[in-house]
């Protein structure tokens, strides 16, 4: 099947291009990191603007109690890029005049550990509006490190496609994702995949035979449930929707499911994902080409 994607240059880009054919050449001589690396990644679905004035002061606190290194946010908004833009100074994001970058998906990441190098986005396959695999290439501050970070909001199972011809369009999501971050990620270059992938098997099976662990399973947990948060209504059980995967030299220390609330409230009917991972220093992290 084929596979559209779209790619962009950040501001600045012939700064970043000059550092990016630097550790290109670099790489080609197997330059090996000299010393681990350890950041902390979230997941969180922030449910868009449903009562948002609402939930707003337990978004508020939940960013400034938990200070993440990369965050991977769906169903965002102008007003939750402004409230993590100003709980969250240290971060920036992916910024972009397309629509699918404030209304629905971004990373965003440390200034002082990482540096962006390029990003876009692939079409996976997704039915919702504005909703893609977005991704990002990031360099890690001083070294020669790449990473590529991903994130992805799959089809809720109630949409059209499911109900009407009975096929987990997850599944088809999945192994487009698969194919677009084959695609993207250099040799034994690391590979974090997150979001809410609304399944907790079929997608995951797939992206676990293309050598994807989740944060659980590779810590020898058992899954927790991170949809619904009470009181927020819902047609569906508690089930794992929200997961954070990764494939090559990388690997995660700890990794909690958060529960945090303001009065009665949670910040969304999602609870984040959050982990702490280490890059492997015996590892050659190759970029493209």
């Amino acid at each position: 099947m084929a596979l559209a994607s779209e790619w962009y240059q950040p501001p600045g880009w012939a700064r970043v291009a000059s550092t990016f054919t630097r550790y290109r050449a670099r790489y080609s001589r197997n330059v090996e990191t000299v010393s681990p690396f350890t950041f902390v990644a979230h997941t969180y679905n922030l449910l868009g603007s449903i009562r948002w004035t609402d939930r707003r002061p337990t978004l508020e606190r939940f960013f400034r109690l938990h200070r993440p290194d990369i965050l991977c946010i769906q169903e965002l908004t102008p007003e939750a890029c402004e409230l993590i833009a100003t709980t969250l100074p240290a971060l920036s994001r992916i910024v972009d005049p397309l629509a699918r970058w404030t209304h629905e998906g971004n990373i965003f990441w440390d200034t002082g550990a990482f540096d962006l190098v390029e990003y876009g986005t692939a079409d996976v396959g997704i039915l919702e509006t504005n909703r893609y695999l977005s991704w990002a290439r990031l360099q890690i501050e001083a070294t020669d490190s790449t990473m590529i970070v991903a994130t992805a909001h799959f089809d809720w199972f109630g949409n059209a496609r499911e109900v009407t011809e009975h096929i987990n369009v997850r599944v088809e999501q999945a192994e487009r994702t698969v194919a677009a971050l084959d695609g993207l990620a250099g040799n034994d270059e690391p590979v974090l995949f997150m979001g809410d992938l609304n399944d907790d098997w079929h997608p995951l099976a797939v992206l676990r035979k293309a050598g994807f662990a989740d944060s659980f399973t590779a810590l020898g947990r058992s899954p927790v449930a991170t949809h619904p948060v009470p009181p927020m209504a819902s047609e569906s059980p508690p089930r794992t929707y929200d997961w954070m995967l990764h494939r090559g030299p990388i690997r995660p220390l700890l990794t909690a499911v958060i529960d945090l609330y303001v009065g009665d409230l949670p910040g969304s009917d999602h609870r984040p994902v959050a982990t702490t991972y280490r890059l492997d220093p015996r590892a050659s992290m190759k970029g493209p080409g």
